[in-house]
């Protein structure tokens, strides 16, 4: 049976400020570990939990830094959409992998924040849905 292929996507608020700045060598560095371990084995990488519950990270890198990422379809499943907060998530297949960020141990936090943020946002939405505003 072949492996399933994944589909790679960027998610443009938290990959591109995460990225930006790389030198032209440590972009290549990353390009090269997300298609050549990342995209063929996803699930492979390790599982993050508490406020990052539904993410992933590579942290195999000659740098003290990492690639957080999500898979569409373990996110989906756990019902993380609103935390994650993809934009064009109904476009996007099951079998994606939704690059978030890059950056040393701090970006753990930062993905945190911008999670709460969105969850608290939503819930907000939804009590004024609720009340009929």
């Amino acid at each position: 049976m072949p492996k399933k292929q994944y589909r790679l996507y960027q998610n443009d608020d938290t990959w591109t400020p995460s990225t930006a700045n790389l030198s032209p060598k440590m972009k290549r560095i990353v390009n090269d570990k997300i298609i050549n371990h990342i995209q063929p084995d996803p699930y492979g990488q390790e599982a993050l939990h508490f406020g990052l519950d539904g993410l992933r990270s590579y942290n195999k890198l000659e740098t003290d830094s990492r690639i957080i990422f999500a898979i569409c379809e373990e996110c989906r499943e756990k019902k993380l959409q609103t935390a994650n907060n993809c934009k064009n998530c109904k476009d996007i297949p099951d079998n994606a992998i939704m690059l978030f960020a890059f950056g040393g141990h701090d970006i753990y936090d930062k993905l945190e924040r911008q999670r709460s943020k969105a969850v608290e946002k939503a819930k907000r939405l939804r009590k004024l849905r609720l009340r009929g505003h």
